[in-house]
């Protein structure tokens, strides 16, 4: 038996050592314009040996007259190719970290060709808290009346309805516990409680509650000593006249511009509408009062006997209800729309189509001569000297400006060799899709990442790096570099259908419909293989409808 022994052996082995200049090299590839533009500005702060390269009016029309020339000359999409060439040190580089997970972020898949539109400032919009607060401001409300109002418009959420019960508001703010104290002494606030409503509202609340239990809200009385007494919120007694306090200034906000916000569910937020229009006894309102689960069911036949009414009075009702606002808030809580600026332009010139790379709004970087013949001149004077303090402040110096200028020179190369590789992937899409580009979707043709990683012999994770958050200008709009990668579904014969054609033959098919007879996924399948010669299983026509967040047919059907 051997025995155990320690010594020393020299063992080769290969690693892939993730270094910061990968890192960044590898976030700049998946980095949209946006971010870029960020990341270059904020270089430009932190590193003082870059800066913006300038160009002057004469220099930029000559440059762009001279980008003219270049694209005339290129008869052929070869020989433009061959002038992006790639530095083979670099992506073997980049190459080396293709298994790092990437991130991707979804954009809303919308541009415009003009760049720099006035349109596309962003401008600070009215939430819905301020514009209630204003109307709180600008009301005939007491002091008092203003205090509670700033509480109950702050629990107010986006749709425009109050996310919590007038009792639970009481128990769990002091303040206004306080408020409710100094109002019944100075007589300012009417009290209102109906006993039914609070009652629904507060059981919906306690529902709402179990299905996500929270822990016991506990106030410390003194924050400041550590061994203060705690107090269970739960242990304080909220009686129903102090309910009615706040009610009454609930119901004054009710009657705030959006119509129907501060409302506690939907039966009452359309209650509130009709109650604005004077339809407080209309059959509208005995409707949701009455008959609102066979209203949200559409089972208008049944509503017809339940209210004793004609169907065709019924239906009039239903009508007039769909236009109600279900969600008050909504006006308020949309997000600013971002205008997308394309990456690259591919646009037809003569017979042949041409790629651009939009180098707009991304300033061409270079180290500025200063520190270069700075550090040239320092470099200098130490090699005539023979020996030099590692520690002095010169010695410090010069390897702070010799660390920047490298970072400096690194990212300029990744910033070009990401420009590079967002025109290369260009190309090959231009290569596979050119039916999409000459007539459109519907000769969309099914892709992947493998062929076109395979096509500029990159890896896979750099194709879907590259193409995310990029987009391109064509002749047909502008589209997300990835839309062009798509799945396919076998038609038997050889032959495959993109999905995305599929897709849009669905949509196509249900705008165009009858509302009154809308198609079923059945009827659907019908038409796909009678009209168009596509084979598709029900299933997934229901499957590529639910991905389109299109309704089944008994959901779009009109009543009216």
């Amino acid at each position: 038996m051997a025995g155990m022994y320690m010594g020393l052996e020299m063992k080769m082995s290969q690693q892939l050592i993730m270094t910061p200049q990968l890192q960044q090299a590898i976030k700049l590839l998946q980095l949209s314009r946006t971010e870029l533009e960020e990341l270059v500005d904020q270089a430009l702060v932190e590193n003082p040996t870059l800066e913006a390269q300038p160009v002057e009016a004469d220099e930029e029309t000559a440059s762009e007259k001279k980008e003219e020339e270049k694209l005339d000359d290129s008869t052929n999409l070869v020989e433009e190719q061959e002038q992006f060439s790639v530095d083979d040190d670099w992506q073997h580089y980049i190459e080396s970290g293709a298994g790092v997970i990437q991130e991707t972020r979804g954009k809303q898949n919308d541009g415009d060709e003009t760049k720099n539109l006035l349109e596309a400032t962003i401008s600070e919009s009215t939430s819905l808290m301020d514009h209630l607060l204003w109307q709180l401001d600008v009301s005939d409300f007491s002091k008092i009346e203003v205090e509670i109002g700033e509480y109950i418009i702050g629990n107010i959420d986006a749709d425009g309805y109050l996310s919590i019960s007038v009792r639970d508001l009481v128990r769990d703010t002091k303040e206004m516990r306080e408020f409710i104290q100094k109002a019944k002494s100075e007589n300012s606030i009417k009290p209102i409680f109906d006993e039914n409503s609070i009652a629904r509202f507060e059981l919906k609340h306690t529902l709402q509650q179990k299905v996500e239990p929270t822990k016991k809200k506990k106030k410390p009385l003194l924050e400041e000593d550590e061994t203060s007494v705690e107090i269970e919120t739960d242990t304080i007694e909220v009686s129903d006249e102090d309910c009615g306090y706040v009610e009454a200034v609930l119901q004054k906000i009710q009657n705030f511009d959006p119509p129907g916000v501060g409302a506690r569910d939907l039966r009452e937020c359309l209650e509130n509408q009709l109650n604005l229009l004077n339809m407080s006894d209309s059959l509208e309102a005995r409707i949701i009062k009455d008959n609102m689960q066979y209203l949200e069911q559409r089972d208008l036949k049944r509503i017809a006997r339940l209210q004793k009414t004609d169907i065709n009075e019924v239906v009039k009702a239903y009508q007039f209800i769909t236009e109600l606002e279900p969600k008050p808030g909504r006006p308020f809580g949309g997000e600013v729309t971002q205008y997308v600026i394309p990456d690259v332009y591919i646009y037809k010139r003569g017979n042949e189509y041409m790629v651009r790379m939009n180098h707009d709004s991304i300033p061409k970087l270079r180290i500025n001569p200063y520190y270069q013949n700075l550090l040239s001149t320092e470099k200098n004077e130490k090699s005539n000297l023979k020996k030099t303090n590692p520690d002095s402040d010169q010695d410090m110096t010069y390897l702070y400006i010799q660390e920047k200028i490298k970072a400096g020179d690194w990212l300029m190369k990744s910033i070009e060799q990401r420009q590079k590789t967002i025109f290369r992937v260009a190309k090959s899409i231009l290569k596979y899709q050119y039916e999409f580009f000459e007539k459109g979707i519907d000769y969309l043709k099914p892709l992947v990442l493998k062929d076109v990683a395979e096509d500029i012999q990159v890896h896979e994770s750099t194709v879907s790096r590259i193409t995310t958050n990029k987009y391109v200008y064509t002749p047909q709009g502008i589209f997300e570099l990835k839309y062009f990668f798509t799945s396919g579904i076998d038609q038997g014969d050889g032959d495959v259908i993109s999905s995305k054609k599929i897709k849009d033959y669905i949509k196509k098919l249900i705008d165009q419909e009858d509302n009154r007879k809308p198609y079923t996924d059945l009827q659907i399948k019908k038409e796909l293989l009678e009209n168009a010669e596509i084979k598709v299983a029900r299933r997934t026509v229901a499957k590529y409808r639910e991905a389109m967040s299109i309704l089944p047919s008994n959901k779009r059907k009109k009543l009216y």
